[in-house]
C-alpha cells in the first residue's frame, strides 16, 4: 500500500515539475536557474546587437519556445531571439544544459556565418 501511495504521489508531482518548465526564452533567463548562465553567455557577445541587448535588459522581443532536444544522450533546452522584422536575418540561438548551469549561443542570421559563445 506505501508503494501505491508514494508511486501516487510520484506521478502528480510529475506535471508539476514540467509545468515549473519556461516555455519561451524570455520566461527561462528570469528563472534563477537559466539565469546565471544567460548572463554569462550574453557577456560573452560582443559587439552586442541594440535587440540583443533589449532582450537581455528587459526580456523583450521576439523568443522562440523553448525545446526539449538531446545530444549524444544529453538533454538540452534550445530556444532563440531574434531582431524583430528581421528573425530569419538577424538570430542568437541558445542552447541550455538541461540543469541550466551552461550556455551555448550562436549568432548569424541567413547571409552570415554565424559566431559561436559558450566554453
Amino acid at each position: 500500500m506505501r508503494l501505491i501511495v508514494l508511486a501516487a504521489v510520484a506521478a502528480l508531482a510529475a506535471p508539476a515539475a514540467r509545468a515549473e518548465e519556461p516555455g519561451f526564452l524570455f520566461e527561462a533567463v528570469r528563472l534563477p536557474k537559466y539565469r546565471a548562465a544567460w548572463e554569462r553567455l550574453s557577456k560573452e557577445v560582443e559587439p552586442k546587437p541594440n535587440w540583443l541587448l533589449s532582450f537581455t535588459l528587459r526580456q523583450e522581443g521576439a523568443a522562440g519556445e523553448m525545446k526539449a532536444i538531446t545530444i549524444e544522450g544529453k538533454p538540452y533546452r534550445l530556444s532563440y531571439i531574434c531582431k524583430p522584422e528581421d528573425c530569419a536575418g538577424k538570430r542568437f540561438e541558445v542552447l541550455f544544459e538541461e540543469s541550466g548551469a551552461k550556455a551555448f549561443g550562436a549568432l548569424g542570421g541567413k547571409d552570415e556565418t554565424p559566431a559561436f559563445f559558450g566554453k
